[in-house]
């Protein structure tokens, strides 16, 4: 592999954390001749060495021994059951050579090669800018759309579920009979909460699965405090306590504005209290780190001190003067879980607005967050919500 390596600048990548690496995976960026189109990059992020946003950051570019087997952007990726593989999910092919009708390759992270696997059940069709969730033995697949640059030769929308166990590996298709399933859905967020609940946040919609009457989904109006804005592209992250942290995306397909505010927090835990503080940019720098240790006061940060990730980091890297802190409202009831520190990493590769962060990982927490799965309640989401049996039955 190659060492001292930055990534090239752009955006919808996939990304997914693996023991102390987090992984990226293709995006939509330059190519060699000067035009825009899917990447077939691999490269990951040590995570176990402390860094620095203004020096050396711990790239490893793995394109020259492991390049995507398809270069894509806006597919999404997922832990295999032995936490030494990758399942990559669908994808937009810019490049119509490498139009194939695949939906998963698998990458093993130990001898760094990509597999076709053989999935039993009947697979979903291809497809772009859906979303995933997941938990210790399933993944759960929600909407997304598909066109001519996922091998298909007309437009369509899509509102399904499909289930992949990833440790038998097969499909389960949801039944749908009876069930009041939302529009078809694209460019949103899942996030799967301790009890079990995958919240679907933004995005766009449409009222038929062709495509028309495409909308800006608006957040939901149940939830108290201030609602955010609408927005696509965004990310997503699940606090150890139950808060959704939002962080980014646009608010109009055609103008690219960011989305606003940057950064939203729905808190899961007490009342489904929306709270959306102002914030500032985060650091100009490639790397953003933002600390969410302390619930009513989250900071930027430009240093990640590996070996003593259960204390904040040093005042002295924090931004006091350029980046000011804000504060949120404070809980009226206790989290879920309690916790000394968390820091998400946000990577935004050569971006210059918040609409084109390629991901927000939250890397404290999913190693282990699966052990704590406890039940809460999380009533008055009702059309964004939707509930898979943590017993693993359909």
């Amino acid at each position: 592999h190659v060492e001292s390596f930055t990534p090239s600048p752009r955006y919808s990548a996939s990304s997914i954390l693996v023991d102390s690496k987090l992984y990226f995976f293709g995006g939509l960026g330059k190519n060699s001749d000067g035009s825009e189109g899917c990447q077939n990059s691999v490269f990951y992020l040590d995570i176990s060495s402390s860094f620095s946003t203004s020096d050396s950051i711990p790239w490893t570019d793995l394109t020259s021994i492991a390049a995507l087997p398809v270069a894509t952007c806006w597919q999404v990726s997922a832990v295999g059951s032995l936490n030494n593989s990758i399942y990559m999910f669908g994808g937009l092919m810019t490049n119509s050579s490498d139009q194939v009708n695949t939906l998963v390759y698998a990458f093993d992270t130990k001898i760094k090669q990509w597999s076709n696997p053989t999935i039993s059940g009947a697979a979903p069709l291809i497809r772009t800018e859906f979303q995933i969730a997941q938990d210790s033995s399933r993944v759960y697949m929600f909407g997304g759309l598909s066109g001519p640059l996922t091998g298909s030769q007309n437009t369509r929308w899509f509102r399904d579920i499909s289930i992949l166990d990833i440790k038998s590996l097969s499909w389960l298709i949801v039944a749908a009979s009876g069930v009041d399933l939302p529009l078809p859905q694209a460019d949103f967020t899942a996030t799967i909460l301790n009890n079990g609940t995958i919240v679907y946040i933004g995005g766009r919609q449409a009222t038929t699965s062709s495509g028309s009457g495409i909308s800006y989904r608006q957040m939901d109006k149940t939830a108290s405090g201030t609602i955010p804005g609408v927005r696509s592209g965004h990310s997503a992250v699940l606090a150890m306590d139950g808060r959704i942290i939002v962080y980014g995306g646009k608010e109009n397909e055609e103008s690219p504005s960011p989305a606003n505010p940057d950064l939203a927090i729905l808190d899961t835990a007490s009342n489904v209290t929306q709270q959306t503080p102002t914030v500032a940019p985060g650091p100009s720098s490639n790397v953003y780190l933002l600390d969410i240790s302390n619930n009513s006061n989250y900071t930027w940060i430009t240093s990640f001190n590996a070996k003593n990730t259960l204390n904040p980091t040093s005042t002295n890297d924090q931004f006091t003067d350029s980046t000011p802190t804000y504060s949120i409202l404070p809980s009226p009831t206790s989290p879920i879980i309690s916790s000394n520190v968390a820091i998400i990493i946000g990577v935004a590769i050569g971006c210059s607005v918040s609409l084109i962060i390629v991901s927000v990982i939250a890397f404290l927490l999913i190693k282990r967050w699966l052990k704590y799965r406890k039940s809460s309640a999380n009533q008055g989401l009702s059309d964004v919500l939707v509930s898979v049996d943590n017993d693993n039955k359909l």
